[in-house]
This record gives C-alpha cells, structure tokens and sequence, in this order.
C-alpha cells in the first residue's frame, strides 16, 4: 500500500482554558481570568489563576495585595483561604 500524500509542513494550534466553578472574570482587573491580568499584559509575563475555598477564582498577582490587607475574599467577604495554595517561587519568576 502506497502513500496517496506526503506531509511536509504542518502548524498545529493548542487551546487551553479555565473551567471554573463561579466567576469567569477577575474582578478586580475585570479581565477574564483565560487571559492574563492587565497587570502582567504590560511585562509580558503569563498570570495564574487562584481559587479560593468559597470558589472565586482571580488572578493571582490581583488577590495577593488585596489578601495582604484584608482576609476576605474580594467577592462575598467570607475569610480568604486558597483551595491550592500557589507556590511562591514558580509565581515569582
């Protein structure tokens, strides 16, 4: 059995999203949490995308400095608490 075409060049294209249990959007940037915040848009540098144990889900570098001065989460006030906590030196690249 003969081949009837030969490949010689292919692009492939690779799609990946969130499936996210409440909110789509990160609501302090307004961004959707799919894409990077407008905080790293400007440098260039990939966001990551934490959820919290009440299942409001943000960009990772947008909670923190929220998190810093208040233990709330930014939606529906309960006590923050991260359902995976993220790791600080993969974040810190």
């Amino acid at each position: 059995m003969s081949n009837k075409f030969t490949v010689n060049k292919i692009r492939l294209l690779s799609w990946w999203e969130y499936n996210l249990p409440s909110n789509t959007e990160c609501s302090i940037c307004r961004e959707s949490l799919n894409t990077n915040s407008l905080y790293h848009q400007d440098k260039g540098l990939d966001s990551y995308v934490v959820e919290g144990t009440c299942t409001h889900s943000f960009h990772y570098e947008c909670i923190k400095p929220w998190i810093e001065k208040n233990k709330h989460c930014a939606l529906c006030m309960k006590p923050w608490a991260y359902k995976n906590k993220p790791i600080e030196n993969v974040l810190n690249k």
